[in-house]
């Protein structure tokens, strides 16, 4: 293995032991924003040291009492959560995924053990299953709408909604699974096949296990 490939793989290693699915820090950065009653009941010893987390990752609370990481250029939250949203687009790219793979010099299966998009589609829809079962369903409808389309295709949200009549509050569960890049769609009127990384081959057996839930 050379130099690079060896480079590109502990890179691989390090951003996936600093995931959002194994750092509380990361993931509370990651999902953001967030209502304040939420972060205190998923992250009660972080908020616990909330003026110095909002002054070290340049956080903010909203009007509507939301916590958001700042624009500002320089805020470290800003920056520790787009690391995470960028990767899990590359990881979600066929293209860019199978160019990463092949600078580290690994196979899928190789890369199984330290994907941190896979371990991340996993802890969050188990937490989904426990915690919101509509956003579960929701999930489930929007892929099954994207099954078998390429991922230039698009579904839109009207359409998904039609399928989707049991789910309460339907606006709230799509940002719930955007919030969780479980689906990381752009456009208000739909989705494309490519911003649903259960699609993706090497998460079939995910996608199996949401079917279970």
């Amino acid at each position: 293995m050379t130099s690079t490939q060896e480079d590109v793989k502990n890179l691989l290693k390090c951003l996936f032991n600093m995931s959002p699915a194994y750092n509380g820090l990361v993931q509370m950065l990651f999902l953001l924003p967030q209502k304040a009653k939420a972060l205190m009941g998923m992250y009660p010893e972080l908020m616990e040291n909330e003026d110095d987390l909002m002054k070290l990752f340049s956080l903010r609370y909203t009007d509507k009492g939301f916590m958001e990481t700042s624009s500002y250029p320089n805020s470290l939250g800003l920056h520790l959560a787009g690391l995470y949203h960028s990767l899990f687009k590359t990881l979600m790219d066929a293209e860019g995924r199978r160019t990463l793979l092949k600078l580290a010099n690994l196979s899928e299966d190789e890369f199984k053990d330290f994907d941190p998009l896979r371990v991340w589609i996993a802890i969050s829809l188990e937490f989904l299953a426990k915690e919101d079962r509509d956003a579960l369903k929701l999930l489930e409808v929007v892929v099954s709408k994207l099954s078998g389309k390429r991922p230039d295709e698009f579904v839109s949200w009207d359409e998904v909604k039609r399928s989707a009549t049991d789910i309460k509050d339907f606006e709230a569960s799509m940002s719930i699974l955007k919030c969780f890049f479980l689906l990381s769609y752009e456009s208000p009127f739909g989705i494309y096949g490519r911003e649903c990384p259960l699609l993706l081959k090497v998460y079939s057996d995910l996608k199996a296990k949401m079917k279970e839930w």
